[in-house]
């Protein structure tokens, strides 16, 4: 079997493309600019992660402080033995999901769809679609090491992704059809900075810049 024909138990799941595709249009798009010495200026990426778990103390106690237990105590090839606590870099966390009713004007839409036959070759299909619009919310979590690189980061997502911003994702599988579905994500009018005031020698306070994303897609039905 080819490599792009391999089915995983991930394909199955619209939400999780929609998660991917989201991250991956983000991602690339938000830095700025740092005067580190008179004559050198170098721009500073923000990466965006999606949060599997509220806590990212115990994501990295978890899985980037793993060694292997064996005789000759080598550190263990899927995790990094080392704190690697990327700053600045945004989280982003899936906080609620529904249907937007409103925007269902058509229950069955005409669509054309891929799929690979019998014989490996792929053949297009034309198919009545019931696409279920959803809205997907998101809270973004930026950390940043000082205040200036937060008036930059949010200066910088102002200027580049103010205020639409749209993405296509390819959903399901060559064995039983692959289809492309539109969506699209809007930023916030306001934004709100954390500066820490309090300090302890337990707990590492950093800035931060938080606000909500809503991305609209669709989940379609055959």
């Amino acid at each position: 079997m080819a490599t792009y024909n391999q089915k995983f138990n991930k394909d199955d799941s619209v939400l999780r493309h929609i998660i991917v595709g989201f991250l991956a249009d983000i991602n690339n798009k938000v830095y700025f600019h740092r005067q580190i010495s008179a004559n050198e200026r170098i721009a500073v990426d923000v990466p965006f992660y999606y949060s599997i778990t509220g806590d990212d103390q115990f994501l990295r106690d978890q899985f980037l402080f793993t060694t292997a237990s064996g005789p000759d105590c080598s550190p263990d090839k899927a995790a990094a033995d080392a704190n690697y606590d990327a700053v600045p870099r945004g989280v982003a966390s899936l906080t609620s999901m529904s249907v937007d009713a409103a925007k269902l004007v058509n229950k069955r839409t005409p669509g054309s769809y891929t799929k690979m036959n019998s014989e490996g070759a792929m053949e297009g299909y034309v198919a009545e679609f019931n696409m279920i619009p959803i809205v997907m919310e998101f809270d973004i979590e930026i950390l940043v090491s000082s205040t200036i690189d937060a008036f930059k980061i949010t200066e910088a997502i102002i200027k580049r992704l103010y205020k639409s911003n749209y993405f296509n994702i390819e959903v399901g599988h060559l064995d039983e059809g692959t289809y492309r579905i539109a969506s699209y994500y809007a930023f916030p009018d306001s934004y709100s900075q954390e500066r820490p005031l309090g300090f302890t020698f337990e707990d590492k306070e950093e800035y931060k810049i938080t606000f909500t994303i809503e991305v609209n897609s669709f989940i379609p039905s055959f």
